[in-house]
Protein backbone atom coordinates (compact mmCIF):
# COMPACT_ATOMS: atom_id res chain seq x y z
CA UNK A 1 0.00 0.00 0.00
CA UNK A 2 1.27 3.35 -0.91
CA UNK A 3 1.93 6.20 1.70
CA UNK A 4 3.01 9.31 2.90
CA UNK A 5 5.51 10.27 5.10
CA UNK A 6 6.12 13.68 6.09
CA UNK A 7 8.18 15.55 8.10
CA UNK A 8 8.53 19.58 9.61
CA UNK A 9 11.31 20.54 11.58
CA UNK A 10 13.11 24.14 12.29
CA UNK A 11 16.83 24.08 11.85
CA UNK A 12 18.70 27.54 12.89
CA UNK A 13 15.14 28.82 12.07
CA UNK A 14 14.64 27.74 8.45
CA UNK A 15 11.22 26.43 8.26
CA UNK A 16 11.49 22.79 6.63
CA UNK A 17 9.06 20.29 5.09
CA UNK A 18 10.12 16.72 3.28
CA UNK A 19 7.95 14.97 1.75
CA UNK A 20 8.07 11.50 0.98
CA UNK A 21 5.37 9.61 -1.69
CA UNK A 22 5.37 5.94 -1.80
CA UNK A 23 4.11 5.84 -5.37
CA UNK A 24 5.43 6.34 -8.89
CA UNK A 25 4.96 9.70 -10.31
CA UNK A 26 3.35 9.81 -13.52
CA UNK A 27 4.14 12.50 -15.96
CA UNK A 28 1.91 14.54 -17.56
CA UNK A 29 2.04 12.87 -20.78
CA UNK A 30 0.37 10.02 -18.99
CA UNK A 31 -1.90 11.71 -16.61
CA UNK A 32 -3.54 13.98 -19.34
CA UNK A 33 -5.47 13.44 -22.27
CA UNK A 34 -7.18 15.57 -24.81
CA UNK A 35 -9.78 14.80 -27.60
CA UNK A 36 -10.11 17.84 -29.82
CA UNK A 37 -9.10 21.08 -28.05
CA UNK A 38 -10.07 20.28 -24.91
CA UNK A 39 -7.53 18.85 -22.79
CA UNK A 40 -8.65 16.72 -19.52
CA UNK A 41 -6.95 15.32 -16.56
CA UNK A 42 -7.41 10.83 -17.20
CA UNK A 43 -9.05 9.26 -13.95
CA UNK A 44 -5.28 7.79 -12.96
CA UNK A 45 -4.03 11.41 -12.77
CA UNK A 46 -7.27 12.31 -10.27
CA UNK A 47 -6.48 9.46 -8.10
CA UNK A 48 -2.91 10.49 -7.64
CA UNK A 49 -3.62 13.97 -7.57
CA UNK A 50 -6.69 13.28 -4.94
CA UNK A 51 -4.01 11.11 -2.92
CA UNK A 52 -1.41 13.39 -2.93
CA UNK A 53 -3.18 16.20 -1.53
CA UNK A 54 -5.10 13.35 1.22
CA UNK A 55 -1.83 12.49 2.32
CA UNK A 56 -0.33 15.92 2.21
CA UNK A 57 -3.06 18.00 4.33
CA UNK A 58 -3.18 14.55 7.16
CA UNK A 59 0.81 15.45 8.03
CA UNK A 60 0.91 19.45 7.12
CA UNK A 61 -2.67 21.03 7.89
CA UNK A 62 -1.89 24.66 9.10
CA UNK A 63 1.89 24.58 7.82
CA UNK A 64 2.37 27.99 6.85
CA UNK A 65 5.45 29.11 4.32
CA UNK A 66 5.53 33.12 3.91
CA UNK A 67 9.03 33.43 2.50
CA UNK A 68 10.96 32.44 -0.62
CA UNK A 69 11.04 29.01 -0.78
CA UNK A 70 13.72 26.43 -1.97
CA UNK A 71 12.25 23.11 -3.86
CA UNK A 72 14.12 20.30 -4.35
CA UNK A 73 12.95 16.82 -6.03
CA UNK A 74 14.35 13.60 -6.02
CA UNK A 75 12.62 10.77 -8.27
CA UNK A 76 13.81 7.15 -7.37
CA UNK A 77 13.32 4.66 -9.80
CA UNK A 78 14.80 2.22 -12.32
CA UNK A 79 16.15 4.91 -14.75
CA UNK A 80 18.83 2.48 -16.79
CA UNK A 81 17.86 0.02 -19.15
CA UNK A 82 19.32 -3.69 -18.62
CA UNK A 83 22.26 -3.05 -21.03
CA UNK A 84 23.02 0.07 -18.55
CA UNK A 85 22.14 3.01 -20.69
CA UNK A 86 19.74 5.83 -19.51
CA UNK A 87 16.42 5.08 -20.28
CA UNK A 88 13.96 7.57 -22.10
CA UNK A 89 12.05 9.04 -19.28
CA UNK A 90 11.37 12.51 -18.80
CA UNK A 91 11.92 14.45 -15.62
CA UNK A 92 10.62 17.80 -15.64
CA UNK A 93 7.26 16.48 -16.43
CA UNK A 94 6.78 14.46 -13.08
CA UNK A 95 7.78 17.09 -11.22
CA UNK A 96 5.28 19.43 -12.27
CA UNK A 97 2.15 17.27 -11.43
CA UNK A 98 3.91 16.27 -8.02
CA UNK A 99 4.37 19.96 -7.10
CA UNK A 100 1.50 21.12 -8.46
CA UNK A 101 -0.54 18.51 -6.14
CA UNK A 102 1.47 19.41 -2.87
CA UNK A 103 0.97 23.05 -3.14
CA UNK A 104 -2.63 23.14 -4.00
CA UNK A 105 -2.88 20.77 -1.00
CA UNK A 106 -0.73 23.33 1.37
CA UNK A 107 -2.60 26.43 -0.10
CA UNK A 108 0.47 27.88 -1.45
CA UNK A 109 1.07 29.15 -4.89
CA UNK A 110 4.30 27.63 -6.60
CA UNK A 111 5.07 31.95 -6.93
CA UNK A 112 7.01 32.01 -3.94
CA UNK A 113 9.43 29.17 -5.32
CA UNK A 114 12.58 31.03 -6.51
CA UNK A 115 15.02 27.57 -6.69
CA UNK A 116 13.93 24.57 -8.06
CA UNK A 117 16.26 21.51 -7.99
CA UNK A 118 15.43 17.94 -9.95
CA UNK A 119 17.27 15.37 -9.26
CA UNK A 120 17.30 11.16 -10.49
CA UNK A 121 18.32 8.98 -8.27
CA UNK A 122 19.31 5.14 -9.35
CA UNK A 123 16.80 3.45 -7.18
CA UNK A 124 14.36 -0.16 -7.36
CA UNK A 125 11.68 1.34 -4.77
CA UNK A 126 9.79 3.66 -6.92
CA UNK A 127 9.31 7.08 -4.51
CA UNK A 128 9.59 10.79 -4.83
CA UNK A 129 11.01 13.17 -2.17
CA UNK A 130 10.22 16.82 -2.02
CA UNK A 131 11.70 18.86 0.20
CA UNK A 132 10.58 22.53 0.85
CA UNK A 133 12.52 25.49 2.85
CA UNK A 134 11.66 28.59 3.13
CA UNK A 135 15.51 30.67 2.38
CA UNK A 136 15.91 34.29 2.93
Amino acid sequence: MSRLLGILYREDEKMMATIVIDRKTLTINHLYGQRGFRKFIKKEGKELREYIKKCVKAQFEGLIFEDKLSVTIRICEDWLTKKGEVKRKDLDNRCKFLLDSIFSALNIDDKYVYELKMCKVQSDKEKAIVIIEAIQ
